[in-house]
């Protein structure tokens, strides 16, 4: 008999003696613990699990551990093999998929502990059950994204990296391989902004590109395995997750080494065309000539200007000709290019003779009200040519007659 005021549980079965622990374990809300006895009749529960389940109380201990997990797992007999595992080794931990009363699934992480007695009786089993859908999504949607983006690097023939939001390369495609000299498993890890000349500047257009969204057409410079420099155009964005989270970064490195010598090219061509298109010849000893055809833009009247002096001092002539008979147009700018052309000139004690003058071109030049007092003007370069050999003091003679032409 037990002693007056003392509880016992002599003669309680072992869930009943397990429930006194019940109060404890009620406050627990996100994980559900069972109690069953050894064929899996479940006879207790917290609270946790009917939040789980959708089951109340007494739905839940009227029926078998079994009941919780999916159909294919029940006809697989998997259950009544975790509770035989769990009563061998005394311990099972799982994740299998369950259902709710509504036919609902998700992912359980479980665990099934035995219970022996004071003999070493196995007499049941307690169960610790938690919704773990939430974090295996999570790390399907990163799994899902890692392979969308490795198809994507892979099928680029551009250097292409995702990179962690931390600036960490976290994959590559074989054209980054081959354009620093560097395999896949010596490139991951490492900081991305290293393989630039100026890791600042690559700094700077990354942080961009979570300011932004995407950065496209950043130049860069990439530094290669061999010591080269690579010039390339930087374009990158994010990439997110189902939830819309950031988890990286999709960059491209295009190599423009052929675009910037085909530039180069170019460039050299149009100045190759301005000096063609801005002659300064030497039609008689002491005269030089310059026929201007089409428009005068800034950069075209400066490389005027420059070629005409230099050519005056090489040839020593005292006079220069600049017929703009093939100018079409002469605004306020032009016109102020030409007046600093030939206050150049003067000043190297050679004297200008501007040819050309059409009618219309001279009503704009008044319009404009452009000083050209002091500037000799002739209608065409044949009597701007006779200005210049009166000033020289010569003449054209016949050499039959011996008469002066005029």
């Amino acid at each position: 008999m037990a002693a007056k005021g003392k509880q016992t549980t002599e003669g309680l079965s072992w869930w009943e003696q397990a429930s006194s622990y019940q109060r404890l374990v009620d406050s627990v809300d996100d994980y559900g613990i069972i109690m069953m006895d050894l064929d899996g009749t479940l006879r207790t529960c917290t609270p946790g699990v009917q939040a789980l389940s959708g089951y109340t109380a007494k739905e839940v201990v009227s029926g078998n551990f079994a009941k919780f997990f999916t159909a294919e797992l029940q006809a697989s007999d998997y259950p009544e093999q975790a509770l035989s595992q769990a009563r061998d080794k005394g311990r099972f931990s799982d994740e299998a998929k369950m259902h709710r009363k509504d036919g609902t699934a998700f992912v359980s992480s479980f665990a099934i502990a035995a219970i022996p007695d004071e003999g070493g009786v196995v007499r049941g089993f307690s169960a610790i059950v938690r919704d773990v859908s939430r974090e295996r999504g999570a790390e399907e949607d990163v799994r899902r994204s890692n392979a969308y983006a490795r198809s994507l690097i892979e099928a680029s023939l551009d250097p292409l990296v995702t990179i962690s939001p931390e600036g960490k390369v976290t994959d590559v495609n074989a054209a980054t391989e081959q354009i620093t000299g560097l395999t896949r498993e010596a490139l991951v890890g490492t900081d991305f902004s290293d393989y630039f000349t100026s890791p600042q500047e690559a700094r700077a257009g990354y942080e961009r590109v979570f300011a932004d969204g995407q950065v496209v057409d950043y130049p860069l410079e990439l530094c290669n395995v061999d010591g080269s420099v690579t010039p390339v155009l930087y374009n990158a964005a994010v990439y997110r997750d189902d939830h819309g989270d950031v988890i990286g970064v999709f960059a491209a490195a295009r190599d423009v080494t052929a675009q910037r010598l085909a530039e180069r090219r170019i460039r050299q061509q149009s100045q190759e065309i301005l000096e063609l298109s801005t002659p300064v010849m030497q039609i008689w000893e002491g005269v030089v000539a310059v026929p201007l055809i089409g428009n005068l833009d800034s950069q075209r009247t400066q490389l005027f200007m420059e070629r005409l002096l230099e050519r005056i001092v090489e040839t020593n002539s005292p006079i220069a000709i600049v017929d703009i008979m093939g100018v079409p147009t002469i605004d306020t700018q032009t016109a102020q290019h030409l007046v600093e052309t030939i206050t150049a000139v003067r000043l190297l004690g050679a004297q200008v003779i501007l040819t050309g003058v059409q009618p219309s071109i001279a009503q704009t030049l008044v319009h404009l009200g452009v000083d050209w007092s002091g500037i000799t003007t002739r209608s065409s370069l044949v009597s701007g040519l006779k200005v210049a050999l009166d000033s020289l003091s010569l003449r054209v003679v016949d050499r039959e007659t011996g008469a002066s032409r005029s």
